[in-house]
């Protein structure tokens, strides 16, 4: 009884970084932005069984298939773009609810005390825009929201959490996206995540909010 106590316990803390790390990924492409904000979420494609997975030439692009003289006959099908997996809570193919008030963590990085956008932030910050310009998305306003723990002055954490958030307004405004769409606000600590001490790293976000 000892040795399967052991057993499960070692199991659960095996799967608990991945737990984690799931819960915190971002929208991985514009189209589960737009699943987030509208609830439209796209069918997942079937992943191929091991036995129907078609050879990829890697020199040109073309799907081999069959046995015999059939496999050397070259099939003009575009490689297999393989989707990111779903975030946690969303389904495939079901309508969420969604609506003003609908928020996502952009989950951005900036160095410390700096409202410049790291290279990893700028890229994520591209597919948000990408999104803002979908047909779903295109008549939609947007708050973009600075947050920042509670480690210093309140005056300080409220400046630096407003201009992180311009940085990311001003970042979508470059891609395209129209000024009038995008409001700006800086929070500083003043609003931690449900269930969070207000020191903990997980409050230094910034947010984008749909407004209508």
């Amino acid at each position: 009884m000892r040795k399967l106590v052991l057993t499960l316990l070692a199991c659960g803390a095996a799967a608990m970084p991945y737990a984690a790390f799931a819960q915190g990924d971002p929208p991985a492409t514009a189209d589960d932005y737009v699943c987030e904000f509208t609830g439209e979420c796209e069918e997942e494609e079937a992943a191929p069984a091991d036995g129907d997975r078609p050879r990829i030439s890697a020199t040109r692009g073309f799907a081999l298939s069959g046995s015999g003289n059939d496999a050397r006959q070259e099939r003009a099908t575009p490689p297999r773009r393989t989707r990111p997996p779903r975030r946690p809570g969303a389904q495939a193919g079901a309508r969420r609810p969604a609506g003003p008030g609908q928020r996502v963590n952009l989950r951005l990085n900036f160095p410390t005390g700096s409202a410049l956008l790291t290279a990893a932030a700028r890229a994520q910050a591209e597919v948000f825009a990408q999104s803002l310009q979908r047909p779903q998305l295109r008549n939609l306003r947007f708050a973009i929201e600075g947050h920042t723990d509670a480690v210093g002055s309140r005056a300080s954490n409220v400046e630096l959490s407003r201009r992180r958030a311009m940085s990311v307004a001003e970042f979508l405004v470059a891609s395209g996206v129209p000024r009038d769409r995008l409001e700006v606000r800086g929070y500083g600590p003043d609003r931690p995540l449900p269930g969070v001490s207000g020191t903990a790293s997980e409050n230094r976000r910034v947010e984008a909010v749909r407004v209508n």
